[in-house]
């Protein structure tokens, strides 16, 4: 009489690491920007570069405090990510 061995399951393949953080550590800033970044597909990153608007043009310009109206995305980059041998790999796939 024969034994049929059960199959081994499939293993899902593994997603890759997220890069997102040190991608917002990596790229390039001016003094001021903030930047966040969103991972969108497996290797495919959106980053928006934040910055202060000048204040000169406000109806009340003693108004303080960060709004989010004083600030506005000053660059926006899809961007393709890979790590390789510990080391970023950034392509420019789409720049606003």
């Amino acid at each position: 009489m024969e034994v049929e061995e059960p199959l081994p399951s499939p293993r899902a393949p593994k997603r890759p690491e997220d890069l997102s953080s040190e991608i917002v550590r990596t790229v390039e800033k001016l003094p001021g920007d903030e930047v966040r970044c969103t991972r969108v597909s497996a290797d495919g990153y959106r980053c928006n570069w934040w910055a202060a608007l000048p204040t000169g043009t406000y109806d009340n310009p003693l108004m303080g405090g960060l709004l989010v109206t004083t600030h506005r995305v000053r660059q926006s980059r899809f961007l393709r990510v890979t790590k390789e041998s510990g080391r970023l790999v950034i392509t420019v796939v789409s720049a606003n």
